[in-house]
């Protein structure tokens, strides 16, 4: 399928012309060969002017500060000074970027939130801080008037879905990206190489149960050679995949801590509070028997490498990917001589739920001191295609090729210096480009998990939003609790007392008012869905 070109933008830069007036966006997801295929239109699309900036005065030049949360390409500098030529141009706006690496996003993420630094755009996300600054009011309120004036087309492609599910108390505090139709689930990656050495050729890989009998056989093993069967840290956990995607858990909003078990109630009826369920003591013993096992080094909760690194460095013998751009990944390991593969390890019956409109997102502080300028940087960097995809890819022919006629991207000879996908999950485009494969596993898997996806009309909570004001002294002592035993049962520190500790985290989850949040979680849950009939 030909890229769709969602919205006409600058005039002076580049005309651009629709197949016909007041084309929508429209989202895609990739079918079983990573070909995209419509899923959506855009409900609060309109015809926007061929110059949709044009009532705004950008006679004085700006430039913009945007933090994002990923490892800088080697190629960024490079990258950036291309598009800055282009947003000078359109929006005589100018952008410097700076990254937060995910493994020190827990210490320097606050940093850079607590003032000091010039902050006018960065990410966020359900799991990225999102509830936690605006209950700090760390992010601007973006109001409908503001949207419609300094991110016209952003409004304008987004459907009110999106809107919706950025709400907190009626409020929309960010900007999500244009797409929802990629799935966050991961899986692990392997190097077979060790993983054979231990018994545990692919075809002995297809379970959990497979999986942590080769972490377990790997263990420390390899320690010699400065190789662990998963080199952990604070950020980098199994916590996904040996609670949440293991146990085919689902929830709203990641830091509800409210969850759904699917295969045991298909129907979404029973909502549990996730650290004082079965599924999460037994995975903070789980992650005890890990560590005793020499899964990961003693010493991991110090490590401030990503997981992706430690594999590409040969020090850990399996890293995680998710599966829509999983590829990028595994070639670039490949090419530095790793056997690298991406497995499919749900249990039987696992379905995926398409991720959030706010899964990745960018805000504006609250302390920017130019916000309208800001959103209207932010506007064209998700909106115009050209300049979306040299952020997104690099320099095409070198970093990636792009396939117009099924809208696909392969690497280019240089892509291990600007990986497609590697960082911009906050700007993601309408009509996102997917990495094209030939892997067979690969293909595999996005098959049957985008066959089996859940419908939107089965899942009943797209925008709901936990109100948290009646509960405030509650839930600040509950996150409070939960960040502070989390790493530790992450990466199995309790050891032989992990029991006991476990224990003694839901007795002070309960004495902090854990039934007091779940009563109220559960009354706003319930008018939501009377709501909605």
């Amino acid at each position: 399928m030909k890229k769709i070109i969602a919205i006409l933008l600058s005039a002076w830069l580049i005309c651009l012309c629709l197949a016909a007036c007041g084309q929508t966006a429209v989202s895609y997801a990739p079918d079983a060969s990573g070909s995209s295929t419509p899923d959506g239109v855009s409900s609060s699309a309109e015809e926007l002017p061929d110059d949709p900036y044009a009532a705004l005065d950008l006679r004085e030049p700006a430039h913009v500060v945007m933090y994002v949360c990923a490892t800088e390409p080697n190629a960024m500098a490079e990258i950036l000074g291309l598009v800055n030529e282009r947003t000078k141009q359109a929006v005589n706006t100018t952008m410097e970027l700076y990254f937060i690496p995910s493994s020190e996003r827990a210490t320097k993420y606050p940093l850079v939130m607590a003032g000091g630094d010039t902050v006018d755009l960065i990410f966020t996300a359900n799991y990225c801080y999102y509830k936690e600054q605006v209950e700090k009011g760390g992010f601007k309120e973006l109001t409908e008037d503001f949207l419609k004036t300094y991110m016209p087309v952003t409004w304008a492609t987004l459907p009110d879905s999106a809107w919706k599910e950025t709400y907190i108390n009626g409020k929309i505090y960010m900007v999500p990206r244009n797409t929802a139709s990629i799935a966050p689930d991961r899986g692990p990656t392997i190097n077979m190489e060790i993983a054979e050495k231990y018994g545990y050729p692919a075809e002995k890989i297809n379970s959990y149960a497979d999986f942590d009998g080769y972490l377990r056989a790997v263990g420390d093993n390899e320690a010699a050679n400065g190789m662990y069967a998963f080199y952990a840290s604070s950020s980098s956990t199994l916590y996904q995949l040996s609670l949440i995607f293991k146990n085919n858990l689902l929830n709203n909003q990641a830091s509800d801590y409210m969850y759904y078990a699917q295969m045991a109630d298909p129907a979404f009826e029973h909502p549990f509070y996730l650290h004082t369920s079965d599924y999460y003591k037994e995975y903070c013993l789980l992650m005890a028997e890990y560590a005793n096992a020499g899964v990961w080094p003693s010493d991991a909760i110090s490590n401030t490498n990503s997981i992706a690194t430690l594999f590409s460095n040969r020090q850990s013998a399996t890293s995680t990917d998710n599966f829509f751009n999983g590829i990028n990944s595994i070639a670039n390991y490949r090419s530095k001589g790793i056997r690298a593969e991406l497995f499919d390890i749900f249990p039987e019956g696992y379905r995926i739920l398409r991720d959030s409109y706010i899964g990745d997102g960018m805000a504006i502080p609250s302390f920017c001191q130019n916000p309208e300028r800001a959103a209207v940087l932010l506007d064209y960097i998700k909106t115009d295609w050209d300049t979306n995809m040299l952020l997104a890819g690099g320099v095409e022919g070198r970093h990636y090729f792009y396939n117009e006629e099924n809208n696909t991207v392969t690497a280019g000879p240089e892509s291990g210096d600007y990986t497609y996908l590697g960082w911009n999950w906050g700007i993601f485009h309408a009509d996102l480009a997917w990495p094209a494969t030939d892997d067979l596993r690969i293909n595999a898997i996005n098959q049957r998990i985008y066959s089996e996806q859940l419908k939107d009309e089965e899942w009943p909570y797209w925008g709901f939003n936990f109100d948290y004001t009646p509960v405030a002294a509650e839930w600040a002592v509950i996150s409070a609790l939960v960040n502070e035993y989390g790493t530790s049962f992450n990466l199995g520190l309790f050891g032989d007392e992990t029991e006991k500790a476990y224990g003694e985290f839901v007795q002070m989850l309960k004495n902090g008012g854990l039934d007091k949040y779940i009563e109220e979680w559960n009354r706003q849950r319930s008018e939501f869905l009377a709501s909605q009939r």
